[in-house]
């Protein structure tokens, strides 16, 4: 049985801060839990001042209580909650509600630590502080302060904030949401979501979840989502995106890494439903609840409006999805029923004057035809169109699919003000979402088809447990070597780390004075030049690059010079280990890096370099690990993944390659816990089945190794 289960499914509720006085939270906490005690659950109010609650028996303390108590809820001042968990945990409670606020989120940090330090005590497992309370709609269990509410579905809501989760509730009816259960999470000084989302995905109750998050405390939201998304559609609201909060580090990743960026990557990773704003989250939970599993991403749409009918399949196109090409015994049948007018494709335009028989006609036809596999149902107010004729007929055809075992996605979008009001509460009521635009609708359907795909994408592990195995290996039997290389992970040495674990660099020398570098740049030919310093992490900012210099010895006067500049002027204790004279490589130019992040850990990123990610920033994210296709599916979100695949006679870039070095720096960052950043910017990627090789390579280390 699930630790959960003290939360959801409770038979008996302690209520610690009862009263019936009105506007306190007690009392609205106690008037909720009456409907439990009504339907068999037992509940026993708590308060010193009172003798009985609203005609129950009230105990001055949760020890008196003889019987057992699955669940206790605190609604007191937050200065008694120590001493009143500390009671719970004697009594043997092990699951509780605070709602209680004025812990952290009020600064009062020592207070939430002596609380967490009662809980943890007695392993009691708890929601809040600081938040509004849970319901369960399938067990008559409201604990919370909000109002009561009635509609059960199969939606479960987990939010941060109490005041998105009312609102939501307050739109609900509206938008005929229904709902499962309902957590308020607060400050979490206990039960994280990836804990609810693992209750969540085998109850039978719940069919999709929904979730507004502000942070999270760990990277185990990403398994738990991945897991359950295979079965139930997530969604996830996620505020404080701005980059505000984004600490620039050394590296072009730590830099580019922002909040934002990192929490999407950490979603896509997730398989979860990233929405941007309250309306998407609306949106997704009205066709998610009552429509179907999506079989392809053809769809046809209907419609009165013939630019409605062009902004539908503008649509369609951005966001993934087909028109469905009408089979031909289709066409035949429409043009016996269309006016000559008509254009007999898709979108089907039946015309301003459509009556309700064209579009009855519309949709029997549409039901028989194999090639379509979901339907947008445009209307707009016309004076022969009679909108709400039209949607019965709507329903009527989702009752007959359903009748036949045919199930299809279907979603309208009648566009207008009061003349179609009552048209969409009355599809929204039977189970069809209603947009008020055809933008909205082919949004959500290309979400559902989306959801499809999921549910049968898997990761495979072979090459990334193959690298793991590698990189280990190496380090086991390298141990010394890499010790003295990342002590001082200068650009050579970063490099030398780097061919170890399996990367192409180039032929390199390090030069300690003029002689030296004429040497070695008369044995490699064309060459590149660069300081070697772990100080100087920026080295073409300090002035310390020279690409194919015509004079060697100036070259590394000048790099010594601009290096012993930079160290001095950036007041740097820092050394200078010479000049690196390398080879002269050529291909396109990408960026790899990682750093870790506090929340998930290791991040990978990928781009191409240059301008992409110097001017357009044209960079993807993973979360590590980092498997073969995981890797492939970062470097296609690229905007520039066009140029990689070849463009205007360009041969194909070795994306293989690529791929592979996304897995490498993703093992690197798991197997060497003191590498905080890896930036190799740039590596040079050559055709399609000639690799590439490393050009330039950052490494950050902890001040210690371990």
């Amino acid at each position: 049985m699930s630790e959960l289960e003290g939360i959801f499914n409770p038979k008996s509720v302690a209520l610690i801060g009862a009263t019936e006085t009105e506007g306190k939270v007690g009392q609205s906490v106690m008037k909720n839990l009456m409907k439990f005690k009504e339907h068999g659950g037992k509940l026993f109010p708590v308060n010193r001042k009172y003798n009985e609650i609203y005609g129950i028996k009230c105990y001055n303390s949760i020890l008196n209580i003889e019987d057992a108590i699955d669940l206790v809820i605190l609604a007191i001042p937050a200065e008694y909650t120590v001493d009143a968990m500390e009671e719970c945990g004697k009594k043997g409670i092990k699951s509780a509600i605070i709602i209680t606020a004025g812990f952290s989120e009020s600064d009062n940090k020592d207070l939430e630590l002596k609380l967490k330090n009662v809980i943890d005590k007695y392993k009691i497992r708890t929601i809040g502080p600081n938040c509004l309370g849970v319901i369960n709609l399938y067990s008559n269990l409201n604990a919370s302060f909000s109002k009561e509410f009635s509609k059960i579905g199969n939606i479960a809501f987990i939010s941060q904030s109490g005041a998105i989760l009312t609102a939501l509730l307050d739109i609900a009816e509206y938008s005929n949401l229904g709902f499962s259960k309902i957590v308020s999470m607060g400050n979490k000084i206990d039960i994280q979501e990836d804990e609810i989302l693992r209750y969540l995905e085998n109850d039978p109750n719940t069919k999709v979840i929904a979730l507004y998050i502000e942070g999270l405390k760990d990277g185990k939201f990403i398994s738990a989502a991945k897991r359950i998304s295979r079965k139930k559609p997530v969604i996830v609201l996620k505020s404080g995106r701005s980059k505000e909060g984004a600490k620039a580090v050394s590296s072009h990743t730590g830099s580019l890494a922002g909040n934002s960026e990192v929490y999407n990557a950490a979603f896509k990773k997730s398989r979860v439903f990233n929405v941007e704003g309250f309306e998407d989250l609306v949106n997704l939970l009205k066709i998610f609840s009552v429509q179907p599993r999506m079989k392809s991403n053809r769809i046809a749409v209907v419609t009165n409006a013939g630019g409605f009918g062009v902004l539908a399949a503008d649509s369609v196109d951005k966001y993934g999805l087909e028109l469905a090409k009408f089979s031909k015994e289709t066409v035949l049948e429409l043009k016996k029923y269309l006016p000559e007018t008509s254009k007999i494709s898709n979108p089907l335009d039946l015309i301003g004057d459509a009556d309700v028989e064209r579009y009855r006609h519309a949709f029997e036809l549409i039901e028989k035809d194999k090639n379509i596999d979901g339907l947008l149902v445009i209307l707009t107010p016309q004076g022969m169109t009679d909108s709400l004729g039209v949607s019965r007929e709507l329903v009527k055809l989702k009752n007959y699919m359903i009748c036949k075992n045919e199930k299809m996605p279907i979603v309208a979008s009648f566009v207008g003000g009061g003349s179609v009001m009552e048209s969409r509460s009355y599809l929204q009521e039977k189970g069809i979402p209603a947009f008020i635009c055809p933008e909205l609708a082919v949004k959500a359907l290309a979400c559902l088809y989306r959801q499809s795909i999921l549910r049968d994408k898997y990761d495979s592990p072979e090459y990334l447990n193959k690298i793991r195995k590698e990189v280990s290996s190496v380090k086991k039997d390298n141990h010394v070597l890499i010790k003295e290389l990342l002590e001082n992970p200068n650009e050579s040495n970063s490099k030398e780390f780097l061919k170890l674990n399996g990367f192409n660099i180039p032929k390199k020398f390090v030069a300690k004075s003029v002689e030296e570098a004429e040497t070695y740049a008369k044995s490699l030919g064309k060459v590149v030049m660069k300081v070697v310093s772990s100080n100087i992490p920026h080295k073409s900012d300090a002035g310390c690059v020279i690409i194919n210099p015509a004079n060697i010895k100036e070259a590394f006067e000048t790099i010594i010079k601009n290096g012993e500049k930079y160290l001095s002027e950036k007041n740097v204790d820092g050394i200078i280990d010479g000049v690196l004279v390398e080879e002269y490589i050529l291909g396109k130019e990408i960026i790899i890096g990682a750093k870790r992040d506090p929340v998930f850990g290791p991040v990978v990123m990928t781009g191409l370099g240059g301008i992409f990610v110097e001017v357009l920033k044209d960079v993807s994210f993973g979360i590590s690990p980092i498997t073969e296709e995981y890797a492939e599916e970062i470097i296609k979100s690229l905007k520039s993944y066009k140029i990689l695949e070849g463009v205007r006679g360009e041969k194909r870039s070795d994306i293989n390659y690529l791929k592979e070095l996304m897995v490498r720096v993703g093992v690197l960052m798991e197997v060497y816990n003191e590498i905080l950043e890896i930036d190799i910017n740039p590596a040079f990627i050559k055709e399609e089945g000639h690799g590439g090789i490393v050009g330039d390579a950052l490494i950050v280390i902890q001040n210690k190794l371990k």
